[in-house]
């Protein structure tokens, strides 16, 4: 008998071809079928990053929505808020005004953190990766505050995702963190991916326990499904950065190397 999960399968279902400039992350924002994309321009704190809004069926709504960012990456959405990390801060965007109401910053003995990616527990907890610091962040108290500081297996520290009670990191290593108190918890073996899978970048949710992946040095999106059998979704040469899947829709946003930005629906 063949798992479900292990074929998976993906169709292009339209792409705004080399419009974005360095994008980085795209999330969905399902009340009002929104997709927001990442712009870091170029790696500077200088203003020139953007977030761009765009129509669920694939127009460019606003290109620079949100401007005078700086190197804007990890995009996450929570209770009509979206999070940016903006190389040493967090922003907050109010969704229904549009407007940046919030920053906030990791502490100042870490002078150049440089901050990844940002994910959300259902309980509204926000964790923020630092690459260079090799840090992962929690918001607290309106301030960036160190949650899990582990000089090796945070090398390279990238893609985050909350799962359940636990938080996943992607960077060099495949690492599972206690949400509680942020000890590494390794007895989860058999949801690892392959060992032939190194510095992951992207992770989303699959709907169906498992997780969809990018990594570094390998172009294609990968499935590790709930199994652990990691398998490539398409032998296709796609080069997604940080992508997203809405189990609602069952569509996967993935912004990519070169500037474009494609949506597959998975069957």
């Amino acid at each position: 008998m063949v798992n479900a999960f292990e074929t998976s399968k993906i169709d292009q279902l339209w792409t705004i071809k080399n419009a974005f400039l360095l994008p980085e992350s795209a999330t969905y924002y399902p009340k009002d079928k929104t997709i927001y994309v990442s712009n870091i321009v170029k790696y500077a704190k200088d203003g020139s990053g953007f977030i761009s809004k765009v129509s669920h069926e694939g127009e460019i709504l606003d290109f620079k929505w949100i401007s005078a960012l700086n190197s804007p990456t990890g995009l996450a959405i929570y209770q009509d808020k979206l999070y940016a990390v903006d190389m040493d801060s967090l922003i907050e965007i109010d969704l229904q005004t549009e407007k940046i109401i919030n920053r906030y910053t990791t502490p100042k003995s870490d002078l150049k953190p440089v901050l990844n990616d940002v994910a959300i527990s259902k309980k509204g907890d926000i964790f923020v990766s630092g690459s260079q610091s090799r840090k992962i962040y929690q918001l607290r108290d309106e301030k960036l505050v160190v949650f899990i500081d582990d000089q090796k297996r945070l090398l390279k520290a990238n893609g985050l995702l909350v799962d359940k009670e636990t938080l996943i990191h992607g960077g060099q290593f495949w690492n599972r963190f206690s949400l509680e108190d942020g000890s590494l918890i390794d007895n989860d073996k058999s949801q690892r991916p392959s060992a032939n899978l190194v510095d992951f970048d992207g992770i989303t949710h699959d709907g169906k326990g498992g997780y969809f992946v990018t990594v570094i040095d390998d172009s294609r999106i990968w499935h590790i499904n709930a199994q652990g059998t990691t398998l490539p979704l398409s032998q296709d040469a796609i080069e997604g950065i940080d992508i997203h899947y809405d189990i609602g829709s069952k569509q996967l946003f993935v912004p990519q190397v070169g500037g474009s930005l494609t949506v597959f629906t998975v069957n």
